[in-house]
């Protein structure tokens, strides 16, 4: 008999502000490790001076978790086919890539992969919470991760 699957992590966005994640394997793109495994909050509107951690600066710039635009198209992001192991990678001035990881949002936008998926950290994606690669287009730096 097989034994029941426990439920997958899940990420949690509070309104208009951070995700919220209890992770194991959160690295930054130096090979740091954060310990997350008791609950983390991590910045999504880009301005907090403790990234990955939320400071609460988005109270402070009036931040908006709603996307500007119908996300329910995306870019198109491959389904690797298994379960991947739960893991926030954070990319050097971009975006949180995610596996194996539950989203809590109304709309998953159709192309995107529910293993693996890149989450806004710059606070100005059009399709929020996923990354639209506007952290390009605005210049967001996080020299720190």
């Amino acid at each position: 008999m097989n034994a029941p699957q426990s439920p997958r992590p899940r990420i949690k966005l509070s309104r208009d502000g951070p995700y919220l994640v209890t992770v194991r394997d959160l690295t930054n793109s130096k090979g740091e490790r954060f310990d997350g495994s008791l609950g983390i909050a991590l910045c999504r509107c880009g301005a907090s001076k403790r990234k990955p951690f939320c400071d609460s600066s988005h109270i402070r710039i009036g931040f908006s978790g709603e996307p500007h635009c119908d996300h329910t198209t995306g870019p198109e992001q491959a389904d690797p086919g298994e379960a991947l192991p739960p893991s926030i990678r954070i990319n050097h001035n971009g975006p949180y890539v995610v596996e194996g990881f539950d989203l809590d949002v109304e709309h998953w936008g159709a192309g995107y992969s529910r293993e693996r998926f890149k989450l806004c950290r710059c606070g100005a994606s059009r399709i929020k919470p996923f990354c639209d690669g506007s952290h390009r287009d605005i210049g967001f730096e996080d020299d720190r991760n």
